[in-house]
């Protein structure tokens, strides 16, 4: 405010009841033409930088539906190989080799028996 300074006590007391020319004298001053033009630099960096954002929206929006559309993909995924793999513990559990000899163990008792039933009936229709 360099103008102020050069002014006497008399202009400056007219100024006083001035709001017109004291409103002119700020919006020419240094001080403010900075500010001004800062706020004017900062408004077009920032619309700049809306503008670069916004190119971004479409693919930032489409790259999150495929991102969503994929998640749940995943999941799905996920599921059916948490239930394909209880199938083949399952599947392995018969096929473990303990296993199997029981079973065969089994099925030979259950053969001998038959066995042992028919030669009984046998033996006793040759009697009979």
């Amino acid at each position: 405010m360099d103008t102020l300074k050069n002014r006497t006590v008399e202009e400056l007391q007219e100024l006083q009841d001035n709001a017109e020319e004291i409103e002119r004298l700020a919006l020419e001053s240094r001080e403010v033409q900075e500010l001004q033009l800062e706020r004017e630099m900062a408004l077009a960096a920032n619309r700049s930088l809306a503008e670069q954002n916004l190119k971004f929206q479409v693919p930032l929006e489409t790259g999150r539906t495929d991102l969503s559309n994929k998640y749940e993909e995943l999941q799905k995924l996920a599921e059916r190989c948490k239930e394909q793999k209880a199938k083949l513990e399952k599947f392995s559990a018969a096929l473990h080799p303990q296993t199997l000899l029981d079973l065969l163990q089994v099925e030979s008792q259950k053969i001998e028996e038959e066995s042992e039933q028919s030669s009984t009936r046998l033996r006793q229709r040759h009697k009979s």
